[in-house]
């Protein structure tokens, strides 16, 4: 599938269109809200999440920091790791493909008598 608008037209979100076709693509959730009311508690708790993590975002960062940067040592650790794995598999994979490279080129050359020229 191409990246043409009229292509992948059909599988964009609501809202991407303008505002009258949003506000259509909101009516069925919109009519269930009455019978599942989850929709607007989850909604509230969310919007109450955000609020409080918006306030205390300089003691969440605060106290977040440092796991971060524990976070990022390990990681460039398994870095580290996996490119020392992954160099000693491409060296081994090296002598392997030269191994087998000799032996068939030894092979080839016993089997394959050497030419003598009648004239």
């Amino acid at each position: 599938m191409t990246d043409h608008p009229e292509t992948l037209e059909r599988y964009r979100m609501p809202w991407r269109r303008d505002y009258v076709k949003q506000a259509v693509a909101l009516g069925p959730m919109l009519r269930a809200l009455p019978k599942n009311p989850l929709f607007l508690i989850g909604a509230a708790a969310v919007g109450v999440a955000g609020v409080l993590a918006w306030r205390n975002r300089e003691k969440i960062a605060a106290t977040a920091g440092p796991m971060i940067d524990d976070a990022k040592a390990k990681g460039q650790a398994m870095i580290d790791d996996a490119r020392a794995k992954g160099e000693e598999l491409i060296d081994q994979a090296k002598a392997t493909t030269e191994a087998v490279v000799a032996k068939t080129r030894s092979r080839k050359a016993a089997a394959t008598p050497p030419t003598t020229e009648i004239h």
